[in-house]
């Protein structure tokens, strides 16, 4: 079976190359200048590029055509397909491997994460590990379903330079958290990202990420928790020291926000999800 994703899912490389996973990448206009994730443009300079400019960056879905060729890649050589993409309720990428689908035919199926992000990430490696054990394609959309009901995933966005620049925040707003040290916390519900609360400075923050945490009373030693950073490894590896020391996970995945959720989420923005 050939497990297909999108760039959105911020996958570590050596991941995606360990289970053979196939990336159809997303777009990002910046300034004017059109890149395309991973392919020409690293989360790094993604980043320079996007502190540098005064108009938020945009983000475009996967072309049909670059669906269709991939998955004629993937029936090539496995002869069906998974494919696992960005939630439909944050952009039109499923809606682009449906019509590649149709166009295509063959064995191919179409999961929408309803996440982004490691978020969408994690529901992939879930997918490539229930392959290699040689679970049916039909048992593996299934057992996704639970894990993405079972999924948390919460966003804490150290700036709201990025809401303003995207007209969805006042500078007025902006001034006031900044004044007060007010920093929101947002999470992905039913595919949608939604402000779940604003807490006074950083170190609080971090603690209601843990706290929501506890709060989910799971199991976490058999789970895989998953964290995104906005260029801002060293408080990525704190929270990850602090996860660890409370939670004894059974993986702590750490790696750098891609350009998809990134544009939204700003420099010093940070993604859990377990």
């Amino acid at each position: 079976m050939q497990i297909i994703t999108d760039s959105s899912c911020d996958l570590p490389q050596d991941i995606i190359k360990k289970y053979d996973i196939l990336v159809v990448p997303l777009s990002i206009e910046i300034d004017g200048m059109n890149y395309v994730d991973g392919v020409d443009l690293t989360h790094q300079e993604f980043y320079q590029k996007m502190t540098a400019s005064d108009i938020i960056p945009k983000t475009s879905q996967p072309s049909p055509q670059s669906f269709i060729d991939v998955f004629r890649q993937g029936l090539e050589k496995y002869g069906e397909i998974l494919s696992i993409n960005l939630s439909s309720k944050l952009s039109g990428t499923c809606d682009s491997a449906m019509m590649a689908k149709s166009m295509v035919g063959g064995e191919i199926e179409i999961f929408d994460s309803l996440n982004g992000s490691l978020g969408l990430g994690l529901q992939v490696l879930k997918a490539c590990h229930l392959s290699k054990e040689g679970w049916s394609v039909d048992k593996i959309v299934n057992k996704l379903k639970e894990y993405r009901e079972e999924m948390k995933v919460i966003v804490y966005l150290e700036t709201l330079e990025n809401c303003v620049k995207g007209g969805r925040v006042t500078k007025t707003k902006e001034v006031v958290a900044n004044l007060f040290n007010l920093k929101p916390i947002v999470h992905v519900e039913e595919g949608y990202v939604r402000i779940l609360k604003t807490v006074r400075g950083k170190k609080k923050a971090m603690r209601n990420l843990l706290e929501m945490m506890e709060e989910r009373n799971v199991n976490f030693k058999d789970r895989i928790v998953g964290i995104t950073h906005c260029d801002c490894l060293e408080e990525a590896l704190k929270l990850k020291e602090e996860i660890i020391k409370k939670f004894s996970p059974a993986e702590v995945m750490v790696t750098t926000m891609g350009p998809v959720i990134g544009t939204h989420a700003g420099i010093g923005g940070l993604l859990v999800c377990f």
